[in-house]
């Protein structure tokens, strides 16, 4: 490579460092703060750490768990990457995934039909669900000035509970025998169909794949995908260059609702079969989606990436538990020190951008 070619790529090589290098280096630090947390519980780091290596990405059957547990994560992560990158903070990912979960389970136990149809009109349902829930926050932002933060947050919140009721009274599984909150179980025939024999890895995981090579062409190769980040990164340029920004709104809000549905049919699909009361709550796939997008600086790849590192953590911080005797929550301190350090980037690039347009207005004048 003569020095010319090194120079060229060094500057292709520049924007990913920029945009990779922080969360990289969060992410050691996290890790570092988690393992100052499992000295003080007096258990070795660098040996704990292995074990939880080696159950979450080594060992074939928790390495199965983990991209299990990842899939959901990930269209989750790409859900807020889709709306956060556009400005739109979308919130209301876990409602939205609620809706298309419902929207999908209802299809699997009433509608006739050969198998084959039911599950893409579950699918078509889901998706569709989680897009219309998603239109709620966005037409309140602009037709009432509404904040889409506080309305997609809220929201969260009317679709558990309007679940928890559905499933606990009209949609009930009144001949299980232990009283719980729950539908029936869909047919067998409608589950998604399975990669491995001793676990519930499902070609959802498939579909969760070309999911993100799909998202990465819209917001990177297609027209939409530019005007969209156009509008997060300068809204009054976007405006300038004919960008039609209510449109724009709408679609971005639109198929980051449509993801997040799609999140809700694949767990339904393929792993749990039936809808459960909180299920998505407990769970926490959304927020741990939103934190990889964060960390992931609303790349699909990278979001990826972290989608599946954070399961990970879940997977085998079963084993802290299990082999060590510390408790489970330790994995979610790493993730949560991540985020910490995360944020304080994103502070300082905030602070330093409104340091910036002061100085440049006080130029103009």
């Amino acid at each position: 490579m003569n020095k010319e070619s090194a120079i060229r790529f060094k500057d292709k090589l520049k924007p990913f460092v920029s945009t990779a290098g922080w969360p990289i280096l969060a992410t050691f630090l996290g890790l570092i703060v988690g393992g100052i947390i499992i000295f003080a519980s007096g258990a070795n780091p660098i040996k704990v750490y292995g074990t939880v290596f080696e159950k979450s990405f080594v060992n074939p059957y928790y390495l199965i768990q983990t991209l299990l547990r990842s899939a959901p994560i990930i269209i989750c992560s790409l859900s807020a990457a889709v709306s956060w990158r556009a400005g739109y903070i979308n919130l209301g990912v876990e409602g939205q995934m609620v809706c298309g979960a419902l929207a999908g389970i209802v299809c699997g136990l009433y509608m006739p039909g050969p198998a084959w149809f039911v599950l893409i009109t579950a699918f078509l349902a889901g998706c569709l669900a989680g897009a219309l829930y998603a239109l709620i926050p966005t037409w309140a932002q602009h037709i009432c000035g509404v904040s889409m933060v506080m309305s997609s947050l809220m929201l969260n919140y009317v679709a558990n509970y309007l679940s928890a009721y559905l499933v606990g009274y009209p949609m009930k599984d009144t001949g299980a025998t232990v009283e719980a909150m729950q539908t029936t179980t869909i047919n067998e025939s409608l589950h998604l169909l399975r990669l491995s024999p001793d676990a519930n890895f499902n070609i959802g995981f498939i579909f969760t794949v070309l999911t993100v090579v799909l998202v990465y062409f819209i917001m990177n190769h297609t027209t939409f995908g530019y005007e969209s980040k156009m509008g997060g990164l300068n809204p009054n340029f976007a405006r300038y260059g004919g960008v039609n920004r209510v449109k724009v709104m709408y679609m971005t809000m639109m198929l980051s609702g449509a993801l997040a549905g799609f999140a809700g049919f694949i767990e339904i699909f393929g792993c749990k079969y039936r809808f459960i009361a909180n299920m998505f709550e407990s769970s926490s796939y959304a927020w741990t989606g939103l934190m990889a997008s964060l960390v992931g600086t609303y790349n699909p790849i990278a979001s990826t990436i972290y989608s599946v590192f954070f399961a990970g953590l879940d997977v085998g911080g079963q084993a802290l538990q299990r082999d060590y005797g510390l408790p489970l929550h330790i994995a979610n301190i790493i993730r949560c020190s991540i985020m910490l350090f995360v944020s304080i980037d994103i502070v300082f690039r905030f602070t330093k951008s409104r340091a910036s347009k002061k100085k440049n207005q006080g130029v103009e004048k």
